[in-house]
C-alpha cells in the first residue's frame, strides 16, 4: 500500500512540475478587418533576365482594426504583363485592440487580371514584431484589392491577431 501511495504521490509531483513549466498560452485569437490606402514613391526600376524590378516606398492610413499611419518599402518584380510580384516590409504606429504602439507587417502577394481591363492584388500578411503596448502581438492573414487610385479602398485586409 506503501509503495502504490509513493508512485500516486511521485506521479502528482511530476504532473505538477510538468505544469509550472510549461508556458502560458496566448491569448484567445481575435478576428481582424479593414482596409488601408496608400501613395507610393519609385525609388528605383530596373531590367534584369527578362523581368523589371521596382524599388519603392509607400505612405499608408489604415483604417479598421488597425488604426493608423505606416511607411512602406517593397519590392515589386514584374515577370509577365499578367503576372506581377510584390514583398511588402510596413511599419505601422497607431491602435489595435485598445492598445497602441508600432508593428511591423510584412506582406507578400501577386497582382494579376481579375478581368480583360482590371488587375487586383492579393497576397498574405504576417506581423513580424511590435512595441510599448503591441510589443507582445502575433498575427496573420490575408489581404487584396485593385491598388493605388481605386475608387474606395486601395487594399482589404482580414486575419487573426493575439497577445501573450
Amino acid at each position: 500500500m506503501r509503495r502504490i501511495f509513493s508512485v500516486a504521490f511521485l506521479l502528482c509531483i511530476v504532473t505538477l512540475l510538468f505544469t509550472l513549466s510549461t508556458p502560458v498560452s496566448a491569448t484567445k485569437p481575435i478576428p481582424v478587418e479593414g482596409y488601408f490606402n496608400y501613395e507610393f514613391t519609385i525609388i528605383d526600376m530596373w531590367p534584369a533576365d527578362g523581368k523589371t524590378f521596382i524599388y519603392a516606398t509607400e505612405d499608408e492610413t489604415w483604417e479598421g482594426s488597425f488604426t493608423g499611419t505606416a511607411q512602406a518599402v517593397f519590392l515589386v518584380i514584374i515577370f509577365s504583363e499578367d503576372f506581377w510580384y510584390v514583398w511588402l516590409r510596413t511599419t505601422f504606429t497607431g491602435e489595435v485592440d485598445g492598445k497602441f504602439g508600432t508593428m511591423i507587417i510584412q506582406l507578400v502577394g501577386k497582382r494579376t487580371y481579375w478581368d480583360e481591363d482590371t488587375f487586383w492584388w492579393y497576397g498574405q500578411w504576417v506581423i513580424i514584431s511590435g512595441t510599448d503596448d503591441l510589443a507582445d502581438i502575433h498575427g496573420r492573414g490575408t489581404w487584396w484589392g485593385p491598388g493605388y487610385g481605386s475608387e474606395g479602398p486601395d487594399i482589404f485586409y482580414e486575419g487573426q491577431i493575439h497577445f501573450d
